[in-house]
């Protein structure tokens, strides 16, 4: 269920990411974005909360993150890996 969930938060946060990117800088923003793939991911839902008040891109992709790990983690505990 933990990867079921990341691989579902982790497309989820991209597409929403890409759309806060794209409204920011247009096409080549996005370009330079997937360029720089992990600062796309913890600069843009900062700057839609703070530009535009929107929770939502950070509830998707740190709270999915956090989520994912937790159910990762459970799962592992009762499989017993480690």
């Amino acid at each position: 269920m933990g990867v079921i969930s990341g691989i579902v938060f982790g497309l989820w946060g991209l597409i929403v990411l890409v759309g806060v990117v794209n409204e920011v800088a247009g096409f080549f923003g996005v370009v330079v974005g997937f360029m720089l793939f992990p600062v796309m991911f913890v600069v843009a839902p900062f700057y839609a909360l703070v530009a535009w008040g929107n929770w939502l891109p950070l509830i998707i992709v740190y709270g999915g993150g956090i989520l994912t790990a937790i159910l990762y983690g459970i799962g592992s505990l009762i499989s017993g890996e480690e």
